[in-house]
């Protein structure tokens, strides 16, 4: 596969990796000049006394915790981050600290958004937003190993009433530090330690066959795979393995900085549309599709896919040596539906809520997600609805 002409890679800021690391929040959000923090989070997490944790560590720095926002849902929309920012703006915020999955994280990157600019969060949906002011200070504490959105450029955040996934881009949106402190990820039930594990996969493969992809972040997607290869399992039964816990918080870590530079394809688009339309969890969604949409890519032989998805197979673990390209593809991609039955995870978009009579709009909506342009080749319209129809 042929490396692009030009490319430029950039790196998140700070990534702090410890037991207990978030005893030190609070100087830590000192040093980025923030002194009065909305924590936002959701109720399971606090019900789980994660982000009484958080705030307890805030006593290491000289900062205050202003006020606390819980609202976020599995998936947040539009109006959760307004009113993320209205609770930012009345508590007289100066910075925030997000404790959650991606759902919490990305709600509060794009309340940075409105607390720079103000207004309605649409009015800024644009291909890259660009500051028109200083960017607050956001540390993000990830609760789960999948989205590796404390080191991503973008925000994802729901429009209901478009019934639409709507990204918010710009390197100024990654939080100013990521603190991953496996204590915090123990309690993730199994469910969804498998389903947000795949969508670390799906995010590192997908920053390989992307058509933006570049040697910095293959070596970084690669060892990313090798480390969700050996880990991820273990998590799954013994979410008490603080080992496995902490190599599976720095593969998704890796898998966002990996994909936030190369992006991701097919399988995306395709993910945001049924999220988007019928609220299917990402990780599920990236984990039925990921199979489906490297089979679909496996045409792309010029383009050097099958080449790309050998290394996958060996970051696996798979013994492909004597294997041609396309084999040893194949190979990982039965192994990857393997290790979703392993993990319990649904095998059809039929089982989570797709209704048949959907499968055209999905397909609609996938064709005009930024993420297909990147996707090597240009899948039409016909082969995105065949292919969910495969995965139905």
């Amino acid at each position: 596969m042929a490396m692009v002409e030009w490319f430029e890679f950039q790196i998140p800021s700070k990534i702090i990796c410890a037991e207990h690391c978030v005893d030190s929040i609070g100087m830590e959000m000192e040093k980025v000049d923030g002194s009065k923090v909305l924590l936002v989070t959701d109720k399971g997490v606090e019900k789980a006394g994660l982000a009484q944790a958080v705030i307890d560590g805030m006593e290491s720095g000289n900062v205050e915790v202003v006020g606390v926002f819980n609202e976020v849902p599995p998936n947040s929309e539009v109006k959760i981050v307004q009113k993320c920012f209205e609770a930012a703006s009345s508590n007289g915020a100066d910075s925030l600290v997000s404790v959650g999955g991606g759902s919490v994280i990305d709600t509060a990157k794009a309340a940075v958004i409105l607390m720079i600019e103000g207004g309605d969060l649409l009015d800024h949906q644009s291909a890259v937003y660009v500051p028109s002011g200083a960017v607050p200070p956001h540390i993000a504490v990830p609760t789960t190993a999948g989205t590796g959105s404390e080191s991503t450029f973008a925000a994802v955040i729901a429009d209901h009433e478009q019934k639409m996934k709507l990204i918010f881009q710009s390197p100024e949106l990654a939080p100013t530090v990521a603190m991953l402190d496996p204590t915090v990820t123990t309690t993730l039930p199994p469910h969804l330690t498998a389903s947000t594990g795949i969508d670390a996969l799906t995010h590192c493969i997908e920053a390989l066959h992307s058509e933006m992809h570049e040697p910095i972040c293959d070596g970084i997607a690669l060892h990313g795979i090798k480390l969700i290869a050996s880990s991820l399992p273990r998590a799954f039964k013994d979410g008490s393995d603080i080992e496995a816990r902490t190599l599976m918080l720095l593969s998704a870590n890796m898998g966002g900085v990996a994909f936030s530079n190369a992006f991701v394809g097919i399988i995306h688009a395709m993910a945001h549309s049924v999220g988007g339309k019928f609220g299917i969890p990402h990780g599920v969604a990236n984990a039925i599709l990921l199979p489906y949409g490297m089979e679909f890519n496996l045409r792309y032989v010029e383009e050097g896919i099958p080449a790309k998805y050998k290394m996958v197979a060996e970051s696996l673990g798979l013994d492909v040596r004597n294997d041609d390209d396309e084999t040893a593809a194949r190979k990982a991609i039965e192994h990857i539906r393997k290790l979703n039955l392993e993990l319990g995870l649904p095998q059809r978009l039929s089982e989570v809520g797709l209704p048949e009579d959907g499968l055209e709009a999905v397909t609609e909506d996938a064709m005009i997600d930024g993420c297909m342009f990147n996707n090597p080749g240009e899948p039409e319209f016909d082969e995105v609805l065949e292919l969910y129809k495969k995965a139905f």
